[in-house]
């Protein structure tokens, strides 16, 4: 098919996709005429993971190069390609934390221990924890990483399966999509339906009142 096809089939616009030439995220088509190529089911995919990557994931270009290397390396666990997907969605930031964050990581890091479950060292999700925890108890909440053990005791029930079918996946390129998408837009998910409990008990309380 010609960039105009592939432009069409894919959602993203032939600038974007000049642009994803440009800068490696994209191989070229196979050359047709000068001037001119052909492209494959395999550009298709490509450009859907790469846009998936930037506007569901919110990755940068630099991270969506990083997470595209660790996905085609073969000699790249594939566990370690799904951290790379996983981290790319958030970062630790360079400043030092303050003293509430820091105690508020540090009861993650033994609560992540209680739990035995492995993270990586620059894992960034068991930062941001802290960082809300911290908030949380700077408005007046008690919160405490043991808060969330019914959460994370759903979570895990469901995280196996959700790795599982992601390694289903024909390819690694499927693997990773359906991990990233899985793990953004089910995260999504939970938040909105999270969302209407809360208005849905406000209605309960306001007409017992």
């Amino acid at each position: 098919m010609r960039i105009s096809e592939l432009s069409a089939r894919s959602g993203v616009s032939i600038a974007s996709i000049k642009y994803y030439l440009r800068e490696g995220l994209l191989t070229s088509g196979r050359q047709s005429a000068t001037n001119q190529a052909d492209y494959g089911e395999y550009h298709v995919r490509r450009l859907r993971l790469i846009r998936s990557l930037i506007d569901i994931g919110g990755l940068s270009i630099s991270k969506v190069r990083a997470t595209l290397a660790a996905m085609e390396d073969e000699t790249t666990p594939i566990h370690d390609a799904f951290g790379a997907v996983m981290h790319g969605l958030d970062e630790i930031p360079t400043d030092n934390p303050s003293a509430d964050i820091g105690a508020a990581y540090d009861e993650v890091q033994a609560w992540l221990k209680a739990r035995n479950w492995r993270i990586e060292d620059d894992a960034p999700a068991p930062y941001r924890l802290a960082e809300l925890i911290a908030t949380l108890r700077r408005f007046g909440f008690p919160a405490a990483p043991t808060d969330f053990d019914a959460s994370a005791d759903f979570v895990d029930r469901t995280a196996e399966a959700e790795v599982h079918y992601a390694r289903s996946m024909p390819d690694r390129t499927a693997a990773i999509e359906t991990m990233l998408i899985g793990t953004v837009i089910y995260e999504r998910a939970l938040v909105e339906v999270r969302r209407l409990a809360l208005e849905a008990a406000s209605f309960r309380l306001d007409k017992t009142d």
